[in-house]
């Protein structure tokens, strides 16, 4: 798989004769075919708006003929090729357009009517982002001493004059991307091109074909820089729990060490790690992303998108607050200390959406990414004929992966499958058994601990203890969680609640209560924000949660449909708006599986409800509740919520709407829920 592709590829002379509708309806195709790699629940993105399209391609019109009239030019000539809209996806970039031409890469960034600060360091980021991250761009300036250049063009309004170009190039490693962008308006477009070509050290040319189908390829030094880092900061934030961490430790090396051995014999395996929500299983796999013994070959992947902006932000912030050590680091691997700020920003590399890695659900996996992938969440695959992305999978989606790498890694290849068990939150997931199938019919071995086979839901996917291509793992299961750490129990708490076991929570509920560790419930929101307010201290975190199908919480202020950015909701201080801890915004499940808070703030609606024969799930349709068939899901949804607190928890249970003029609030409906929850030994809270 190359490291990314573009909506319009031509040579310059073919740019210049296609007609404007030509290009223009090149782009469309390229945007709806776009849309078919975001996972439409994930993202309500501009796409899937024909008015946001139609106005999108306006605007890009006119830059194609700016370019087009510009590049028609006989003196610039020396750009043979252009690309349009590449999308750079393991680096999240779409760059608007590449010339290619000979001994220079132009990186040109189409503005409307402003350049400043922000817009110089994008385009400068995206140049350098080419060297680092992309083989053949790294390839040219090193061996043949081509140059990439970033241009920025304003469509729109005047600069004077009207080019601005300076000679010099950054410092090493990057000393063939120039030094400050080019900035010209739309009539200067043509002198910033020639000041760039003016700059070439050599005339090469750039082979088109060659360069958009290069892999995804980090530079050796970016890799020490980030291994490096990621040394000097502790992501877990959980070290002081000495025995969990002992044995993430010991886990780790188990599956680091089996995986040295797998390439090094050229197999293909696969290695199972398991645990409970908040075990471990997350820093098991970066660990491994940023052990220096797979430093080229591993990369964490997983589809729970908000988990890697989260990490993504954390580790930036911590590198940041640890400016002089971060500086050293970056020093220490070949950069510049003024440079460590820019080395930070590209660190986080080897943490990737799956969306962004697999491409279409695994048809088309990345050689470039190493041998080893360690893919979380890995219980979420889908079987053959699902639709997903618009698409019939042609075969179960663990197969269709474990395909792709046989592909692009005949000579050995190892995937991590980090599982969470009872935490299916999606409709159609196979679990572990997908995998067990698709190792079977693809010939792989497969480790996994006797702890792992033991779980209620992989014990009935099959026999697998004494299968031929089964190997023993010794510490393959994490079964400590490190979730309310004072005690492991409200993990097998909510398991009770959610099982209709209401004697079992309630003699786990008393044994909580006697540790000071007692599970709250409310029916009064403001009651529950104060509770949350008097016990957070410092730098702890609290927060809303609720089920993405509360949608009648919004009769209590709370939107479930409001989605914050996941990164500022969990990062950023109190006193700021954006905050989890000003106990303002919801997030759902999907949001928060795989992250934790300090206290959370549960909010039960009726789609999870009770009746005479136990639990029942609903979603609302237009108006009305619905049945909902997906009732696992729907009990998942809710472990995952019960389940997120590290020191304390309450739960906000409404009382609807007295006057029965709200038929989807009825009390009687929320009165069951909470009976239900102080039988299985919830305290209730009825004032301050």
């Amino acid at each position: 798989m190359s490291a990314g592709a573009a909506w319009y590829f031509k040579s310059r002379e073919h740019f210049v004769r296609d007609p404007l509708q030509t290009v223009v309806g090149e782009l469309a195709s390229g945007a709806a075919s776009e849309g078919l790699h975001v996972e439409a629940e994930q993202h309500a993105e501009w796409r899937t708006s024909v008015g946001l399209l139609q106005r999108e391609l306006e605007r890009r019109a006119t830059q194609i003929e700016l370019l087009k009239s510009t590049l028609a030019a006989p003196e610039l000539a020396a750009y043979r090729e252009v690309l349009l809209e590449f999308d750079f996806r393991r680096r999240g970039l779409r760059l608007d357009c590449v010339l290619l031409g000979e001994g220079v890469i132009a990186v040109v960034e189409f503005k409307r009517s402003r350049v400043g600060a922000a817009e110089r360091e994008q385009v400068s980021n995206y140049a350098i982002n080419l060297v680092e991250f992309h083989e053949e761009t790294r390839r040219v300036v090193l061996e043949e001493r081509a140059i990439v250049a970033p241009v920025l063009a304003l469509t729109l309004g005047a600069t004077r004059p009207e080019c601005v170009g300076r000679a010099g190039f950054h410092r090493a490693p990057w000393d063939g991307v120039l030094a400050r962008p080019i900035e010209c308006n739309a009539p200067g477009l043509h002198a910033a091109l020639r000041f760039a070509l003016e700059q070439r050290r050599a005339a090469a040319p750039v082979d088109g074909a060659r360069w958009l189908s290069s892999r995804f390829a980090p530079s050796s030094t970016i890799l020490d820089a980030v291994i490096s880092l990621y040394g000097e900061h502790d992501v877990s934030a959980i070290a002081a729990h000495a025995a969990p961490v002992e044995l993430i430790e010991r886990c780790a090396e188990e599956v680091a060490q089996l995986a040295e051995r797998t390439l090094r014999a050229r197999e293909k395996r696969i290695v199972f790690v398991s645990g409970a929500p908040g075990a471990g299983k997350t820093l098991v796999g970066l660990k491994l992303a940023f052990d220096r013994r797979l430093r080229d070959e591993a990369v964490f992947v997983t589809g729970n998108a908000p988990l890697v902006e989260v990490l993504g932000a954390a580790l930036k912030g911590a590198y940041k607050r640890r400016s002089k050590q971060a500086a050293g680091a970056v020093a220490a691997s070949g950069y510049a200390r003024e440079d460590a700020a820019r080395v930070i920003g590209m660190s986080t590399f080897k943490l990737v959406k799956a969306h962004a890695f697999l491409g279409e659900r695994g048809a088309h996996l990345g050689a470039s990414d190493g041998r080893v992938v360690i893919f979380d969440e890995a219980q979420r695959t889908y079987r053959k004929g699902r639709q997903v992305l618009r698409r019939a999978l042609p075969e179960d989606e663990a197969r269709l992966i474990l395909e792709s790498l046989e592909r692009t890694h005949g000579d050995g290849a190892v995937l991590v499958a980090l599982l969470g068990h009872n935490q299916a939150i999606n409709s159609g997931e196979m679990g572990i058994g997908a995998w067990f199938k698709a190792a079977e019919e693809c010939g792989w071995r497969f480790a996994i601990s006797d702890e792992t086979l033991a779980l209620d839901e992989v014990a009935a996917s099959g026999a697998w203890a004494q299968h031929a291509q089964r190997e023993p793992l010794a510490t393959g299961h994490l079964p400590h969680s490190m979730r309310f750490y004072r005690n492991g129990d409200l993990e097998r708490w909510a398991d009770h609640v959610l099982g209709d076991r209401a004697e079992a929570a309630l003699q786990l509920a008393r044994e909580l209560d006697t540790r000071g560790d007692s599970v709250w419930l409310t029916r009064d929101l403001a009651l529950a924000r104060r509770w949350v307010r008097e016990r957070r201290v410092g730098e702890e975190r609290a927060g809303i949660i609720a089920s993405g199908q509360a949608r009648r919480l919004a009769a209590e202020g709370l939107f479930v449909e409001l989605k914050p950015d996941i990164a500022d909701w969990m990062l950023a201080p109190g006193g700021d708006v954006r905050s989890a801890n000003m106990l303002e915004t919801v997030q759902n499940q999907y949001q928060v599986q795989g992250l934790e808070l300090d206290y959370t703030l549960v909010c039960w609606d009726g789609d999870l409800r009770r009746g005479p024969g136990g639990w029942s799930a609903r979603k609302m349709a237009g108006a009305v509740w619905r049945n909902d068939k997906e009732l696992a899901v729907a009990k998942n949804s809710y472990r995952v919520l019960l389940t997120r607190a590290r020191k304390g928890m309450i739960v906000f249970v409404p009382r609807g709407d007295a006057s029965g003029e709200d038929a989807t609030r009825p009390p009687q409906m929320y009165d069951a829920i909470a009976e239900h929850l102080v039988r299985c030994g919830a305290r209730e809270l009825t004032s301050a």
